[in-house]
């Protein structure tokens, strides 16, 4: 039986990113299956007001998040995580170490407006699985991970994990009196913040810097979900996959009730 999706998408005037979707969630018992999820959207990201203007708020021109840097570039995987970060050679005359998590952030930002122009310009709307790999699994994939599930808590614990998101918060390597200079957040689409200690940054060589930058993405990469599929379901068509799932379900609840 499939579950219907509630999700409230809405625009604000203020931000150029989208929202994330609002997910009802359901019970496990009365909606098995995952509901599929809209494309996925560039991160929304909130400014940080650093002072006060005299004139009224209605004049106040709309925030715009800087996105590209000038200094710094980076390559995305298919999971709109970083695998490479490039430093310009005016890095270090140009960015202050108060400026290196935001410079890093809208690098960040320009690489993956870069990666979702290539995916859209060819004409054709592409898949949320081709989108990013990190998107809710195709319905199919959604039918075969959940038939390799071995008990109720397994199938109730995978399938909510299929569309619910989760936010991660990851440190780097480095440690200065039992705390980190580097924190990298994220959820299962894109980072949303990059931090980094001004007074580490200021003596601490750049590459250093990338290298936390990266140990984080590396983190966060091993914390998202992932859906293998080991068996071979080649010969059993959707709806042949629907059926035996409904049954799996079923006895799945029947051993846990006793």
């Amino acid at each position: 039986m499939a579950v219907q999706g509630h999700y409230n998408h809405y625009d604000d005037p203020d931000e150029f990113w989208d929202d994330e979707p609002i997910v009802r969630k359901q019970p496990a018992i009365a909606h098995p299956l995952p509901p599929p999820i809209p494309e996925p959207a560039p991160p929304r990201y909130e400014p940080t007001p650093t002072h006060t203007e005299s004139w009224p708020r209605e004049a106040e021109p709309a925030y715009q998040p800087r996105v590209g840097s000038s200094f710094a570039s980076m390559q995305l995987d298919r999971g709109f995580l970083p695998v490479r970060i490039d430093l310009g050679s005016g890095w270090s005359r140009y960015v202050g170490p108060h400026e290196v998590g935001e410079e890093l952030l809208a690098a960040y930002r320009g690489a993956v407006v870069e990666r979702l122009k290539g995916l859209y310009s060819s004409g054709r709307w592409p898949s949320p699985q081709e989108v990013s790999e990190a998107a809710v699994p195709d319905r199919r994939t959604v039918l075969m991970v959940l038939l390799e599930t071995r008990t109720w808590e397994q199938y109730c614990e995978v399938s909510s994990s299929m569309v619910n998101g989760a936010r991660y918060e990851v440190n780097g390597r480095v440690v200065i009196e039992g705390r980190h200079p580097v924190t990298v957040s994220a959820d299962r689409r894109y980072l949303r913040s990059i931090t980094v200690w001004s007074d580490w940054a200021a003596r601490t060589h750049p590459e250093g810097i990338v290298d936390e930058i990266l140990w984080c993405a590396d983190n966060i990469r091993s914390l998202r979900p992932k859906f293998t599929v080991r068996g071979d379901y080649s010969r059993y068509s959707d709806a042949d996959l629907e059926y035996h799932l409904d049954h799996h379900r079923l006895q799945l609840l029947q051993e846990k009730v006793g």
